[in-house]
């Protein structure tokens, strides 16, 4: 693979990326998208990241101020059932759920636009012990040996390529967005042994870091640790984020979860 990006014409990856720029995403399938992908790109890199028994990911649900969907059971602390997945996300397809989680609590706070005197749950999830959760992400600050001058280049190409789709906002009506980063997710992550996607936060670029979960990984590799009530109270003079803590539930008594306060 380094041979390949050492060898790899710049000018014309350059312009097989602007031609794969001009696909209609409305339109086009995730096969045509697939087949242009794998035009495109003809080699990436691929890392590894393992997350070892005791790591701590976060997830964020937004709450109404009258707490009326807080979190009451297994399933709202969990992925969505299959059949209420009715729209693509990043790395994920109509009706194949994922468990979103990222590695640092401000990050979810960030994705999910959380505002002061917003509500809303933070979950904690661990990785169990005994076990290593295998994520992937491709072409994110690949620091590899054996690169000379020209496959640098061209694998920055392909890394600023790959950082502009993963981190592309996407709104309600615009889900389309998300097929690429499917695609890619699908074709290039999907390794063997493979638990997780793992890819930069949109809205925390070059801080944070999302871990897509497979539904099967997950529960056989990940704990529920704690879900917490919280009220923002936005950030402090020197740039500390604040909250007030309202509730805390960090057990389960059958599906349920149980509250201490």
């Amino acid at each position: 693979m380094m041979h390949k990006l050492n060898n790899l014409d710049t000018n014309e990856l350059l312009s097989k990326i602007q031609e794969f720029k001009k696909i209609d995403l409305k339109t086009a399938t995730l096969e045509e998208i697939s087949m242009k992908i794998l035009e495109t790109l003809s080699c990436m890199l691929v890392n590894q990241s393992v997350f070892v028994e005791g790591t701590r990911l976060y997830r964020i649900r937004k709450l109404s101020s009258d707490l009326s969907n807080m979190p009451q059971t297994f399933q709202d602390i969990w992925h969505p059932p299959a059949d209420l997945i009715k729209t693509e996300g990043r790395v994920n397809l109509k009706g194949n759920p994922m468990l979103y989680t990222s590695t640092e609590q401000i990050t979810p706070v960030y994705e999910c636009d959380i505002k002061e005197n917003d509500c809303y749950a933070i979950i904690q999830y661990t990785v169990k012990p005994g076990q290593s959760l295998i994520g992937y992400t491709v072409g994110v600050d690949s620091k590899v040996d054996g690169l000379n001058e020209k496959g640098i280049i061209n694998n920055k190409i392909i890394e600023d390529f790959i950082l502009s789709e993963f981190t592309k906002p996407v709104g309600k009506g615009t889900e389309y967005l998300y097929k690429i980063s499917n695609v890619i997710a699908r074709n290039f992550m999907d390794m063997p042994f493979c638990d997780a996607y793992v890819y930069p936060s949109v809205a925390n670029y070059k801080k944070g870091w999302n871990v897509a979960i497979k539904p099967d990984s997950a529960i056989r590799k990940i704990d529920f640790s704690c879900v917490l009530i919280c009220v923002s109270k936005g950030f402090g003079e020197n740039g500390q984020y604040m909250f007030e803590l309202t509730h805390k539930a960090n057990a389960l008594n059958g599906d349920k979860l149980i509250y201490n306060f």
